[in-house]
């Protein structure tokens, strides 16, 4: 019997050493329970400045467990030390999988801003509401359930497409996006909030549309930061139905529907009368960036997009303030094919002074959007990608880090309103993403 206790006693401290080993490198995902109520205003710092540091495609898939994402953790520790930003702002894809490893992922990650009292804004990427649990299973509705059709919300896209080859339908990204949304309500410094436009109309709206102000020490408003949801794919199907049919060709992303695009318009005439600037976060890029980076190309075999790069337009397009930013830009700009008229908008209503984005891995720069030169009024917008700081970022190649904007409330033109610096880990990881 003591030679039973002794042996049960070695196997249990065993056992305690190897789950601690296995279990060492994960993160807190204890969840936060509860519905907070969301702040809508930040105060800028005595000198007028305000610091946002842009977290893009972490591609997490667990808390930790993984190596590479282990690493992408401890990169974003890192980078929150080192920097100490006013604003954090996490433009989509964190996670890509399944709820559960999703689910850990996303509040381990909140626990860390938590932690440290950050404030951070969430916007979605096509990925992170790819899946959604229905019925205790796992279920991908990329292709499944409930689809749109394009045009009903992006009647632009008719202008590029042709539809005899198919009808056009967009995935249903809003139920998992939700889920997204309901895991982090009771984070008090989450700001992700969701407008009354989007429960109205969530198909055309998304999960995330939202503006947070930025107030001097008197509680003036002096900046505005717009955050938009840019839906997943669409697909193309010759047999025209609404289910997931087979025959079903991926043919690139919605980004911005034209009912997301009134509701910014609503919003930001009130800022340019005021002579309020702003900018503007999300995840897939809009058509400007194409049409700055991007000589259109044809629809391959799959139905994806081909690019032909013109980085050199690109690079004579960046203000010589910014010249010093690593340029990269190893892949196309896989932006919508259609224009959605945000760029009108902002020329006709002069605020928004940045647009920052994430989704192509292997894209980092800064260009000058001239609306002047386009559409005859308005000023110069900064189209920037943020740097991609996922280690687990599909098919990166380049460095990770993340990108580190200084707002200048006091100024009026783009190149003086914001410093840009980017900031890299300064421990070895996985050189690559995954493939």
């Amino acid at each position: 019997m003591k030679k039973f206790i002794v042996i049960t006693a070695v196997l249990a401290i065993v056992t305690v050493v190897i789950l601690t080993a296995v279990l060492g490198g994960c993160y807190d995902s204890t969840k936060k329970e509860g519905n907070v109520q969301k702040r809508t205003s930040l105060t800028v710092r005595d000198d007028g400045t305000f610091v946002v540091m842009q977290f893009t495609d972490l591609h997490l898939t667990t808390n930790g467990s993984y190596n590479k994402d282990k690493q992408t953790f401890k990169w974003v520790e890192e980078a929150l030390d080192t920097v100490k930003p006013d604003l954090v702002e996490v433009t989509g894809d964190v996670t890509a999988g399944s709820p559960p490893g999703r689910d850990k992922a996303l509040l381990a990650l909140a626990n860390i801003f938590e932690e440290r009292q950050i404030y951070w804004a969430y916007t979605f990427g096509n990925h992170d509401g790819e899946h959604v649990k229905e019925d205790g299973k796992d279920v991908w509705i990329g292709k499944e359930g409930k689809q749109n059709k394009l045009a009903d919300y992006a009647p632009a896209c008719k202008e590029t497409l042709d539809e005899s080859k198919g009808t056009a339908f967009f995935s249903e990204n809003t139920r998992g996006n939700k889920e997204v949304y309901d895991l982090l309500t009771g984070y008090e410094y989450s700001l992700l909030v969701r407008s009354e436009e989007e429960l109205e109309d969530p198909d055309a709206m998304g999960v995330g549309n939202y503006v947070i102000e930025l107030e001097d020490k008197s509680g003036e408003v002096v900046f505005a930061i717009f955050h938009m949801d840019t839906h997943g794919k669409f697909y193309v199907d010759p047999a025209g139905n609404q289910a997931g049919a087979d025959g079903y060709s991926d043919q690139g992303y919605v980004g911005l529907t034209q009912k997301q695009v009134e509701w910014y318009e609503g919003k930001v005439k009130g800022y340019s009368e005021k002579g309020i600037k702003s900018a503007l976060f999300m995840h897939v890029p809009n058509y400007a960036y194409r049409e700055m980076a991007e000589t259109p190309g044809e629809i391959n075999e799959y139905g994806v997009p081909s690019f032909e790069d013109d980085i050199e337009k690109a690079k004579a397009a960046t203000p010589e303030k910014y010249s010093d930013l690593q340029f990269v830009k190893q892949e196309g700009v896989y932006a919508p094919r259609w224009d959605e008229g945000l760029m009108k908008v902002i020329a006709e209503n002069p605020s928004t002074t940045l647009i920052s984005v994430g989704h192509d891995h292997n894209n980092s720069f800064v260009t000058s959007y001239d609306n002047k030169a386009k559409y005859g009024c308005g000023e110069d917008v900064l189209l920037a990608y943020g740097r991609t700081s996922g280690v687990n970022a599909w098919a990166r190649d380049i460095a990770i880090g993340a990108t580190v904007f200084t707002v200048h409330t006091d100024k009026s033109a783009a190149t003086e309103i914001y410093d840009i610096t980017e900031v890299f880990p300064t421990f070895k990881y996985a050189e690559k993403g995954n493939r």
